[in-house]
């Protein structure tokens, strides 16, 4: 009767993939939104809110793969990506606070 689902395998690659979704959905967000601004995209994509949302989604990849890799030096970079994108996500929240006071 029925095999064991492993729930935390499955919990782990969703996140990299709510993490993939997020990069997707912010990348055509930030092309209408350009479009309807008459921006190039190139611009819209530097902006502080569109970096954070894209080191938001890489974070949550870089989570989920960090938790799955098998060996300690892959689970070290992906952890140190992590990380940065992080960081990235903070700084660019701050930028965007900033010039929205």
């Amino acid at each position: 009767m029925g095999g064991v689902i492993d729930w935390a395998g499955v919990a782990l690659n969703a996140l990299w993939v709510l993490g993939a979704a997020l990069i997707l959905a912010a990348l055509s967000f930030f092309r209408y939104d350009a479009l309807q601004r008459g921006e190039r995209l190139r611009t819209r994509l530097a902006a502080p809110d569109c970096q954070a949302w894209l080191s938001a989604g890489m974070s949550l990849i870089s989570v989920s793969l960090t938790c799955l890799s098998h060996r300690w030096w892959e689970r070290g970079l992906w952890a140190l990506l992590a990380l940065w994108n992080a960081w990235q996500v903070w700084a660019a929240w701050r930028i965007w606070r900033a010039e929205h006071r």
